[in-house]
């Protein structure tokens, strides 16, 4: 096996995040796609719960799905969002690994393909080629949850949404001139439950970093300014400085 065609066919798909579908050869894909259905969802319905059998596996065809944490009392706190060709619900896909860490809710009608974990674990058995791309999906969704730890550890508010805001941007945001822009489907409520807080919370200081011109917002987009991103995801940006009065809020993440 040419160990470079893995890494060739991510590279020629100038992909931002693995779409397992393309990362498979031929034969691995129609092996996968001889043995999963195709389902439509619809805007808020749920796909799993957490604590779920983890029987099966999905990959979006089209739309966009939340995964996210219910805590003890109740409150939501998303650990990621999915959109077109990316799998999820792989975690716990081998029998000891227990049931769903997560749940999963569609954010938008959307359309994706069920599979049996059975057959997913038969694909990377028969395949050495495609357990490296399942390993690409892992390693991926490992920096993703990476990501949002460090971005709840994060003391003050204000930068925990500047965070948030250049995440999306970078996985999911497109280029328009100078600026980059977050996808509408990303609501303030979606925010405010990636970083901890309440809506109007959030609501309140992405007006003022809209007032700073550190982002624009058009009706539910918004613009970051990609000379402004740089930095921000360290948390040592100083872009932030006098835009709003400090505060500190506390979040936590269990996972189970």
């Amino acid at each position: 096996m040419d160990q470079n065609k893995l890494s060739d066919r991510f590279r020629a798909n100038d992909q931002r995040f693995p779409k397992l579908l393309e990362l498979l050869n031929t034969e691995d894909r129609d092996f996968l796609l001889s043995h999963s259905v195709e389902k439509s969802v619809a805007k808020g319905q749920a796909l799993y719960h957490q604590g779920d059998s983890s029987d099966n596996l999905f990959i979006l065809k089209s739309g966009a799905v939340k995964v996210h944490y219910i805590t003890d009392n109740g409150s939501s706190l998303t650990t990621s969002y999915y959109r077109e060709g990316m799998l999820f619900g792989a975690h716990g896909c081998t029998e000891w690994a227990g049931g769903h860490s997560w749940s999963a809710q569609a954010l938008v009608d959307s359309r994706l393909l069920w599979i049996r974990r059975s057959k997913y674990l038969e694909l990377v058995e028969r395949s050495p080629e495609a357990l490296r791309s399942v390993l690409a999906v892992s390693e991926f969704k490992g920096a993703l949850l990476r990501t949002i730890i460090r971005i709840l550890a994060e003391p003050a508010l204000e930068r925990r949404i500047v965070m948030a805001l250049r995440h999306l941007g970078e996985l999911y945001g497109i280029r328009r001139g100078d600026e980059i822009e977050i996808d509408g489907r990303f609501t303030h409520q979606e925010i405010a439950e990636m970083v901890g807080a309440s809506r109007q919370s959030v609501t309140t200081l992405l007006a003022a970093l809209d007032t700073s011109d550190y982002i624009r917002r058009e009706g539910r987009r918004i613009f970051v300014r990609a000379s402004r991103e740089a930095g921000a995801i360290d948390g040592r940006s100083t872009a932030l400085t006098g835009v709003v009065a400090p505060r500190r809020a506390a979040a936590s993440v269990a996972l189970h």
